[in-house]
């Protein structure tokens, strides 16, 4: 007998018959695996129930947290199932609420912000809300300028790796992530003049400087340092007439590559976790802007009433591409429109 094949309508029709995913899962294992391989699963699967959550178990696991930002972080299958089913203001009226108010990010308070965080990167990803008014009022180079500059994948820093028992050094320069460089040098593949000390436990790694230095420049400062080191008393292990020569000088990633990666995104949100090395780049070399311009802006409140909703789901050829605008999407549930706004996609 040959194998069934699935397609989206004799999957959502099969999936009909069940009120809970496991029992789907069970029961029809062919049309529940072409349905998560084909990317439709929650589709076909939003008629059914929760396998797991019920009110007193949203009440037993909420209790346990403080602020609502972290229980919708680790607990987003709890969080929107009491939105779906109207529990969302009793399981959290406990909880904190950390959205500040219109006008909060002023320019001091993001400077306070940001003096938290020794690098652009966890402050965009830990704090975006004060990131993202740095960066839109032009004052993020102001306020990170104690961090110093991000890798870039075209401007260089320096670093010494030491070893003070054995009194040896290695100064080099890398326009990769530091860490990341170190780990190279950490490989039993290292063909670098520093691998007669870069295994051994006592052998310290060390960035000099920040991500400031053009191909042109490195030589200057990489014979500085090694200078530096030599008038300490440390044997230098670098080949001196290799000072300055380095790999390619193309940046990692071109503006052509930041633009193309841009293009896959509609939010800056999703630019930032899916892409977020690429985002960086953009940051560093001042083209996030640019880059972005085609995203749409962040909605203002009160932007999706049922009104905007229903015209919206109108636009939508399928409910994923309706629940892909979070804001439009939540709406829906936190107002139970959503099987309403549905019967029009």
């Amino acid at each position: 007998m040959p194998k069934k094949k699935w397609f989206k309508n004799n999957i959502a029709a099969e999936a009909k018959k069940y009120t809970r995913r496991q029992k789907f899962k069970k029961g029809s294992p062919g049309a529940y695996k072409a349905a998560r391989l084909q990317n439709i699963l929650d589709e076909v699967c939003s008629h059914m129930g929760s396998d797991f959550w019920t009110k007193e178990k949203l009440l037993k696991v909420s209790q346990k947290y403080k602020s609502l930002k972290t229980f919708m972080s680790e607990q987003k299958g709890a969080y929107l199932y009491s939105i779906k089913n109207g529990y969302k203001d009793e399981i959290t009226k406990h909880m904190t609420r950390e959205i500040k108010p219109r006008g909060f990010w002023t320019k001091a308070n993001c400077q306070n912000e940001a003096r938290k965080f020794s690098n652009r990167t966890d402050f965009m990803r830990k704090s975006s809300g004060a990131y993202n008014s740095s960066l839109e009022n032009g004052w993020i180079d102001e306020i990170c300028s104690y961090m110093g500059s991000p890798a870039d994948g075209y401007h260089h820093c320096v670093y010494a790796i030491i070893n003070k028992k054995r009194n040896s050094a290695y100064i080099g320069v890398t326009k990769q992530l530091f860490n990341k460089r170190i780990k190279q040098h950490k490989s039993s593949d290292n063909t670098s003049n520093s691998k007669s000390i870069s295994l051994l436990k006592d052998t310290e790694f060390l960035k000099l400087t920040n991500y400031e230095f053009k191909k042109k420049d490195i030589k200057k400062s990489e014979t500085y340092w090694v200078n530096f080191y030599e008038s300490k008393g440390f044997v230098i292990l670098n080949d001196k007439k290799q000072l300055g020569r380095t790999g390619t000088s193309q940046r990692i990633y071109t503006d052509e590559i930041i633009l193309r990666e841009a293009k896959k995104y509609t939010k800056r949100v999703d630019f930032r976790n899916k892409s977020p090395k690429i985002y960086d780049a953009a940051i560093s070399q001042r083209l996030l802007d640019k880059a972005c311009s085609h995203m749409r802006g962040i909605a203002k409140k009160n932007t999706w009433t049922k009104e905007n909703c229903i015209a919206y789901a109108k636009q939508c050829s399928t409910k994923k591409e309706f629940r892909e605008n979070n804001g439009a999407y939540f709406a829906c549930m936190r107002n139970k429109w959503l099987d309403e706004v549905y019967s029009y996609i």
